[in-house]
């Protein structure tokens, strides 16, 4: 049975939760949960303080999470943004189908996968160093209403990175060279400048964007240039 925002109701059935320590503990649950996955996934992820690994693990495990059609969501902070892997993850996953948003402060790190299982951070600014999985109904409840709320407060991706970027007509025309077929050293013609200057000016926008390589800058130049 569900309730009318078609989430499982809150159960009284008590079922033991268990403490995990260590990068290792916490990342193969973390591991487990997606992988066990079958209809959604709640994600409110602390990226600027996760590890490589850890990182790693989000970006793999949410690939093939959508790709079985596994309806993902991804809360983030906007802090997050100002590193390029992070918003070029983000806007990776958002293309490919999860529903990313960004919140102004994140203080929690929460992991709710198909409103039974949730794995719980117990120190969000080492969200590796020790977590809490439970199963008990009324705790994954109560952790699904807080990111619901979380959720509703919090801003669209896509809007949020418009606003933040307002790309000039001399950005959006360098976006499109660069997304475009043709070399470096006609892109820079085209434009009137050299070719030292034209590799600093996209180095600059790669920046601004939050993208590392021309693939993933075609996806900004899908949805911002007009």
């Amino acid at each position: 049975m569900l309730t009318n925002d078609g989430s499982l109701p809150c159960q009284s059935d008590e079922v033991s939760s268990r403490r995990l320590s260590g990068a290792t503990q916490v990342n193969g649950a973390t591991e487990r949960i997606l992988s066990e996955a079958r209809l959604d996934v709640w994600c409110a992820v602390r990226f600027e303080r996760l590890g490589a690994e850890g990182f790693s693990l989000y970006s793999y495990l949410s690939s093939r999470c959508l790709r079985r059609g596994v309806r993902i969501r991804f809360l983030a902070s906007k802090a997050a943004l100002d590193d390029a892997h992070v918003a070029a993850f983000m806007r990776r996953v958002s293309a490919d189908g999860a529903t990313v948003r960004l919140a102004d402060e994140l203080d929690s790190h929460v992991l709710v996968a198909d409103k039974r299982t949730a794995l719980i951070a117990d120190e969000p600014g080492d969200p590796e160093r020790a977590a809490i999985e439970t199963e008990e109904p009324g705790l994954v409840c109560n952790m699904a209403a807080l990111y619901r709320l979380a959720w509703r407060q919090a801003v669209d991706f896509d809007v949020f990175i418009g606003d933040r970027l307002d790309l000039s007509p001399e950005d959006q025309q360098l976006l499109l060279l660069i997304t475009g077929p043709g070399k470096d050293t006609t892109r820079a013609r085209e434009l009137g400048v050299s070719l030292r200057t034209f590799h600093r000016r996209v180095a600059d926008l790669y920046e601004r964007l939050g993208v590392t390589s021309r693939v993933e800058a075609a996806l900004v130049a899908r949805d911002l240039v007009v």
